[in-house]
């Protein structure tokens, strides 16, 4: 029994002193330093954003479990959030009570900003008051879609014990930038191909600028144009100019009212010029929300140009350029490059020479599309006549030189060189050009008529029989010698047989 006691003792003794020993560490854990002071860190590994930090709330006492605390909230807006402590609602609060680029209720502590750029990505806020702190985002890119703010209290309580240093918030990851993109395509080439096609003078090219929006409706933009340039070979038809709206599939929403919800400046053209112009949209229609649906993905631009006479032939092209999309809100502007398409056209010659290789000048030539029509000498799409070198350009009815995309042609001889045969066959020409399936040295062509023409050389032989002197004049003089000698001596054989009688 004794033995029992002291047993019973010593395991009653050894538990009392475990709970005795551990009730010092235990309340030392949970103690709350009200008078040390508190620090976190933000980085943000993205440029171009400002944050700036406020506190909101002072920490007010600790009460009933030495774990939690109670809030002063620095303006009455906010008071009903901190009580209930929940910092969703919180966040939610400030969030509605000072949009981007509105400033904080008075009473709002303001602790420093913070700007991220490509070499400063992280900044360490420290000796601080305790209390609830917010971290606006006050400034950020044209593209962003969206951001979400932060909102927390230091100290707090984790793992039995107070923590006053907050490990880094990563804000890149609080926001959803969206850089927007253009992108031009050929919408009726004729090779099949969006980025090239090749035509004929007079024919019109389809054009469509592709380009996606940006920003957000709490991020309206102020700014947003596409600008376009195009060689002097293209003539613009301003009249063809659309501007709609579009889904992820480039399915049309809503067409945009010229002058109403977008601009169409033209700052340089005419004749034998290159054309610039830019679409842009107005600052009345950026401020709706139309433009920031959740379906809205494009803004799509189609247009058309004529190639005209000023064309490049050849594998230099006559490029269309979309330069760039320029976007901007309040806090900054910013522009993304476009890309470059092309159109190609082609010439084609004669060169006109005799049997022995000498060119020959007056000799007139068609062109024609089709076999048939040379055959009947019909729908000649150009004609010429060669020169002193023996070269043939052919022109239109309006004296245009003659451009053609790449295909067989016919050619016929419609008045030869005075003393020469008229070549009398068809002729036919082709120009043969083939295309990359990737652009190289900034051209699409593989190949193609050397200095982008086809020619064709047509040999005249001289007339058998000249219209006019030589052997035709000897025929004459002889017919005429005989019928003269045929005479005398018809009179001669009659006197003859007169003085036999």
């Amino acid at each position: 029994m004794k033995k029992y006691l002291i047993k019973s003792t010593s395991v009653i003794f050894m538990i009392l002193t475990i709970i005795i020993t551990a009730i010092p560490f235990a309340s030392a854990a949970t103690v709350l330093d009200e008078t040390k002071k508190v620090s976190f860190t933000v980085n943000c590994s993205k440029p171009g954003y400002t944050f700036e930090v406020f506190r909101v709330a002072d920490l007010k006492t600790t009460s009933g479990s030495t774990n939690e605390t109670s809030y002063s909230p620095l303006f009455d807006s906010i008071s009903s959030e901190v009580k209930a402590g929940n910092s969703k609602n919180i966040l939610a609060k400030l969030d509605s009570l000072s949009p981007i680029n509105t400033a904080m209720p008075a009473g709002a502590v303001s602790c420093g900003t913070f700007t991220s750029t490509t070499s400063t990505t992280t900044k360490t806020f420290s000796n601080l008051a305790q209390g609830i702190y917010y971290v606006k985002c006050t400034k950020y890119p044209a593209g962003v879609k969206s951001v979400t703010n932060s909102v927390f209290a230091l100290p707090y309580f984790q793992n039995n014990s107070w923590v006053y240093t907050l490990s880094a918030i990563n804000l890149a990851n609080k926001v959803a930038d969206d850089t927007p993109t253009t992108q031009k395509e050929i919408t009726n080439s004729t090779k099949s191909n969006v980025n090239f096609t090749d035509v004929s003078l007079g024919d019109t090219v389809e054009f469509a600028l592709y380009n996606t929006t940006a920003g957000s409706t709490s991020n309206k933009l102020e700014q947003y144009t596409v600008k376009d340039k195009m060689t002097k070979g293209l003539t613009f038809n301003k009249d063809s100019v659309k501007v709609y709206l579009a889904d992820s599939s480039k399915t049309k929403i809503a067409d945009l009212t010229k002058d109403t919800d977008y601009k169409l400046n033209v700052t340089s053209e005419g004749d034998g010029k290159d054309t610039e112009f830019n679409i842009a949209l107005t600052k009345t229609y950026l401020a709706k929300s139309d433009f920031y649906a959740s379906n809205v993905s494009y803004v799509i631009v189609t247009y058309s140009a004529v190639l005209n006479k000023y064309a490049v032939v050849g594998t230099t092209g006559n490029p269309n350029e979309d330069v760039n999309l320029t976007y901007g809100n309040a806090s900054s502007v910013a522009s993304v490059p476009g890309n470059t398409v092309y159109v190609y056209t082609y010439g084609v010659n004669v060169m006109k020479k005799n049997e022995n290789g000498t060119a020959l000048s007056g000799a007139k030539f068609s062109i024609y599309k089709t076999s048939a029509n040379a055959q009947n000498n019909q729908s000649a799409i150009g004609s010429g006549t060669s020169d002193s070198n023996g070269k043939v350009t052919f022109l239109n009815s309006a004296g245009e030189e003659v451009k053609l995309q790449s295909g067989t042609y016919y050619i016929v001889e419609t008045q030869a060189p005075s003393g020469y045969n008229v070549y009398g066959k068809v002729i036919p020409v082709t120009i043969t050009a083939t295309y990359r399936t990737a652009i190289s040295n900034g051209t699409w062509v593989q190949n193609a008529p050397t200095n982008g023409t086809a020619s064709v050389t047509v040999t005249d032989t001289k007339l058998i029989v000249p219209q006019t002197g030589g052997y035709v004049m000897y025929l004459y003089i002889a017919g005429a010698a005989s019928l003269v000698l045929g005479g005398v001596m018809l009179v001669i054989i009659k006197r003859s047989k007169k003085n036999s009688k």
